[in-house]
């Protein structure tokens, strides 16, 4: 069963309510929502992702995130773990996070890129 929950147009304050944020695509191929992972970062909510999209390029497991296998449902309740129960790794992975949000998607370093894709 689920419980649809109407858009919530104030995502930073959403963000904040998470204890632990997990967004897991089956293969890394397929990602919905890429900005999902930026935005739980920045909002400084501990992670736990695998490597598709976006996250591949800059997500390093136990940096700023704590990474699974795809599908691997396991993996993601001992992440689930270790974030709740490691005070320090969960302190780390959300300065990290928030570093890494900042230096990779500052909008001075998102034109630049823009600049040599379309060089």
């Amino acid at each position: 069963s689920y419980t649809e929950i109407p858009f919530e147009e104030d995502l930073y304050s959403l963000y904040g309510l998470f204890d632990i944020f997990v967004h897991v695509p089956v293969n890394p191929e397929i990602e919905a929502f890429g900005q999902t992972y930026v935005e739980a970062l920045a909002a400084g909510v501990p992670s736990v992702f695998t490597l598709s999209g976006v996250a591949a390029e800059f997500v390093e497991d136990g940096k700023n995130a704590l990474v699974v296998p795809f599908q691997d449902s396991a993996a993601i309740i001992g992440a689930f773990r270790k974030i709740l129960e490691d005070e320090d790794l969960r302190r780390s992975i959300i300065q990290n996070g928030q570093k890494d949000v900042a230096l990779y998607f500052a909008l001075p370093t998102m034109i630049k890129k823009l600049k040599i894709l379309y060089s």
